[in-house]
């Protein structure tokens, strides 16, 4: 009986040390945290879904077209770019011309000059034998200029036609 009381005596001895040691693991901890939890840390951005070589829209700085102040005439440099975009929306699904100009002017009258633009160069790839269906025509007027300049530099630069290739 002796062994027994041994064992029960080693069993509670054993509880009650397990217990201190938890309430001074308790004590121990501050009660008030005094440092601000850190921030979370956002999502790693994703990456975009690889896009299929036909259907990657093609802009080139190169394949604009520029037009004279207050002008919607073709100048003669224009017309080896425009061959140039004939050639790749015959391969292609289709062309957006997006009429653009400079700030000068009122808004009213840049969207349309801007649309001019963009028909004088439509008219010019269909008569080089792309498909009307093939072609569409947007004004920006002065929205997306090219150089937000406000010399007669910069307002040269946005007097143009740029050819949005699907």
């Amino acid at each position: 009986m002796s062994g027994h009381r041994f064992a029960l005596a080693l069993a509670a001895t054993l509880v009650a040390s397990a217990a201190c040691s938890h309430q001074e693991e308790i004590k121990r901890k501050p009660a008030i945290v005094s440092a601000a939890p850190p921030a979370p840390t956002p999502p790693a951005p994703k990456a975009p879904p690889p896009v299929a070589e036909d259907d990657t829209p093609k802009n080139k700085e190169d394949d604009a077209i520029y037009f004279d102040f207050d002008s919607a005439l073709l100048r003669d440099e224009a017309h080896p770019i425009l061959q140039r975009v004939a050639e790749s929306v015959r391969r292609s699904k289709s062309v957006r011309i997006e009429g653009n100009c400079d700030e000068v002017g009122t808004v009213e009258y840049n969207l349309a000059l801007g649309e001019h633009r963009a028909h004088a160069a439509k008219e010019y790839l269909v008569h080089l034998g792309v498909a009307p269906a093939k072609i569409a025509t947007v004004t920006y007027g002065a929205q997306r200029p090219r150089d937000p300049g406000h010399d007669d530099a910069a307002h040269a630069k946005n007097r143009r036609d740029d050819f949005v290739i699907r």
